[in-house]
């Protein structure tokens, strides 16, 4: 029995002393192309890194008139530099995520310095701007035909689909802020409001096809958020929406034309609703309380824009449209017209998203600013 307990000891010393085995992750890298060529102008070369292996699941990798896109799997938290071969001075800048990495170029090869990762990083494909407001957080696809891919690599390209996208997502935007919705999220930690559209380049195999929009409430840890498609005809209205909840297969449901779904928080009430119209229109509203109606502006579909309604208040008209070579869109509401620019490599805004802070003498610490503070509303040269 002794001799027993002296091996299982050794054994189970010897088995801690052994090294973790090393773990790898998955990364996706885009090579944004200088020019339009028409060949790849990367390729991995795997003697740079012996432990880094090609990913090739379909729509991980892309090549296209922009960029060349290469998914590969390299050690978890490793500094590693990278070479790939490839035309000289063809590559203008390399991307992990939608950040910059440094790379040095040669006579026929790039080496790209890799930061150590613990997590994968494989949105680098992604051409999307994002508007983050209290509650909420607006992603704006730019749908590129150079880009095309997956269910859209060929055939008609859903042009007509994706305008009318454009304007449904800042229609929500509007009623979000009329109803008050992404406030009382942040105010009551349910979570977030994510308005979306669809991506037409599948990037990271997101084939995320027919055409539609989302406005789904993105739980704390995500786990029971329940996410709608609101899926968009050729004719730019609005089909029919199958929404399921996040992580439990098998909870998908079909709303047509006049039903209603209604999104619920953390805490078991309900947050709002989202109702098509017989005519294919969009209604939301709070489940006791006031509604919205999002209708097109014209005889047609969303594409051309929309007309919100909200409770007595007047029609607000929307309208809105996205330069992809000058790299910005506006988002008309009325007589205001918001200007959006991005870096078309990557949707990022460019435009400034956050005032500046205020001088050291005009701030007022929250615990000061809820009491009364005799120069409050005043200006500051009159102090």
């Amino acid at each position: 029995m002794r001799r027993a307990w002296l091996a299982a000891i050794a054994a189970l010393c010897c088995s801690a002393a052994l090294p973790a085995a090393e773990t790898s992750v998955t990364i996706v890298l885009k090579f944004v192309k200088r020019g339009s060529a028409a060949t790849a102008v990367a390729r991995f070369d795997p003697a740079s890194c012996r432990a880094c292996t090609p990913v090739a699941t379909p729509l991980y990798n892309a090549e296209n008139a922009r960029e060349t896109v290469i998914a590969l799997a390299v050690p978890r938290r490793r500094s590693l530099e990278l070479r790939f071969t490839g035309p000289r001075d063809a590559v203008r800048r390399v991307l992990l995520e939608n950040g910059e990495l440094p790379f040095q170029q040669g006579r026929d090869a790039i080496v790209v310095a890799l930061p150590p990762l613990t997590g994968d990083a494989i949105t680098a494909a992604e051409v999307a701007s994002h508007i983050v407001e209290p509650g909420m957080v607006l992603r704006f696809e730019h749908a590129d035909p150079a880009r095309r891919a997956g269910a859209y690599a060929t055939g008609r390209f859903p042009e007509a689909e994706r305008r009318a996208a454009d304007v449904l997502e800042f229609a929500q935007r509007q009623v979000i802020r009329d109803l008050g919705l992404g406030e009382e999220a942040e105010r009551r930690n349910l979570g977030r409001i994510q308005v979306m559209g669809f991506d037409t380049n599948a990037p990271h195999a997101h084939v995320d096809a027919p055409p539609h929009i989302h406005m789904h409430l993105r739980w704390p840890r995500n786990a029971g958020t329940q996410i709608g498609h609101y899926y968009i005809g050729a004719d730019g209205l609005l089909t029919h929406n199958l929404a399921g909840v996040k992580g439990i297969p098998g909870t998908e449901r079909r709303f047509g034309r006049g039903d209603t779904f209604t999104t619920i928080g953390p805490d078991g009430t309900g947050l709002y609703y989202h109702r098509i119209t017989l005519e294919g229109w969009l209604e939301i509203g709070r489940p006791a309380g006031p509604a919205c109606l999002i209708r097109p502006a014209g005889t047609g579909g969303f594409e051309d824009g929309a007309t919100v309604l909200c409770g007595n208040a007047g029609p607000r008209r929307l309208s809105v449209k996205d330069d992809l070579a000058g790299g910005v869109f506006t988002v008309a509401t009325d007589d205001v017209v918001e200007t959006f620019r991005y870096d078309p490599d990557t949707g990022k805004l460019t435009s400034p998203e956050t005032a500046p802070p205020a001088s050291p003498s005009n701030f007022v610490p929250d615990e000061v600013a809820n009491h009364s503070d005799p120069f409050r509303g005043e200006s500051p040269n009159n102090r």
